[in-house]
């Protein structure tokens, strides 16, 4: 039962212009009413100054910080925050971020290079993290959280971390030199000779690299974030193949599906991270894609994505009953010009669907 406290308070998401990464708001409340904020991932380096910054001033404590993982897209922005001004530990509370080296508290002479060294050091310098560091966040730890907000951790696993541990040093030298984000002048070619979505849904979703091949997305922290009024599924870059491990360990699956009010589509909508068998264990009509298109060594959402979503076979065998929603925090046009035609007015006139672009903000209904 809803404390009367809540009755007329509602949980806001906000899914920030972040270019081609993440940064995500969630502002709700405890079953007390009281406030509960959270930080997830702070996107590109200029996403600080272009949007997170003012977000962040109308915040008076962040309950949790979280980065998901150490690409340049998620991480770039937090480093930004945490040098600038505004940044003051005594308003954070809990810092959720798989670090190699901050878990153990001490600088060791094997720290690691690049963005997630930086991120370290600033941490250890500024942070006050004594006593706000978290476990390791991932499958199977159950973070304690205030009464009426419940946060399932459904990735990465322990094995994932341990094997990004080893590589640490040399991701962050590959990594920190993605820093900068790399500007598109040229017009990027049309997808919509891929095919047609409802082919496309069928074509073969196998990821083109494994879980380790993979390993710095696979390490992404993905979470089931439930309230009092609203769930959503947080995928981050996470591979498919563990979220769909993790939920089928939960007892999920086709015949007993996951239900959330919103899932935030993995890694910007590649065609890499979702897949058929993943979308049939989850109930869901409302789906978020973070992107302004990508950069030049990568380039989001994939058409095949929209089609997996749209067309997937359980939901074609079902008639389409319940029209499906996907949301994008850019302009189609901004978009496309970097990421190319993904979709067309053709698109739209089967499988029971509309887009809704330039939509930052979400909340139930």
């Amino acid at each position: 039962m809803k404390h009367h406290l809540i009755s007329e308070l509602k949980t806001q998401i906000l899914v920030l212009p972040a270019h081609h990464g993440d940064s995500i708001i969630i502002k709700t409340f405890d079953f007390n009413g009281n406030e509960f904020n959270i930080l997830v991932d702070g996107g590109t380096a200029k996403t600080f100054e272009e949007v997170l910054k003012k977000e962040l001033k109308k915040i008076s404590l962040l309950n949790i910080v979280i980065l998901t993982h150490i690409d340049s897209d998620h991480i770039g922005g937090l480093i930004k925050f945490v040098k600038n001004t505004l940044f003051d530990p005594k308003k954070i509370e809990k810092y959720w971020f798989n670090s190699k080296n901050i878990r153990f508290l001490n600088l060791g002479d094997n720290i690691s290079s690049g963005q997630a060294k930086t991120f370290e050091e600033l941490l250890i310098d500024k942070g006050d993290i004594k006593d706000k560091w978290a476990d390791e966040i991932i499958i199977g730890n159950e973070p304690i959280l205030p009464s009426g907000i419940n946060i399932e951790i459904i990735s990465p696993s322990k094995e994932i971390l341990e094997k990004l541990y080893k590589k640490w040093p040399d991701l962050s030298e590959e990594y920190n030199k993605k820093l900068q984000d790399v500007a598109i002048s040229t017009i990027a070619s049309s997808q919509i000779n891929r095919g047609l979505l409802v082919d496309l849904a069928l074509v073969d979703d196998r990821p083109d690299k494994s879980i380790i091949d993979d390993i710095v997305n696979s390490s992404s922290i993905a979470f089931i974030f439930n309230t009092f009024d609203i769930s959503v599924l947080f995928l981050s870059d996470a591979h498919p193949y563990l979220i769909q491990q993790a939920l089928s360990s939960k007892g999920y699956s086709k015949e007993n599906k996951l239900k959330i009010d919103f899932l935030k589509v993995s890694h910007h909508g590649s065609k890499n991270n979702t897949t058929n068998d993943l979308l049939d264990m989850i109930e869901c009509d409302k789906f978020i894609i973070s992107t302004n298109g990508g950069n030049s060594g990568h380039t989001h959402p994939d058409r095949e994505t929209i089609a997996r979503i749209i067309h997937h076979p359980e939901r074609k065998k079902e008639g389409y009953q319940v029209k499906r929603k996907i949301y994008l925090n850019y302009s189609i046009e901004n978009i496309q010009r970097k990421a190319g035609e993904f979709i067309n007015d053709a698109d739209l006139k089967t499988g029971n669907w509309e887009v809704i672009d330039n939509t930052q903000f979400f909340e139930n209904e």
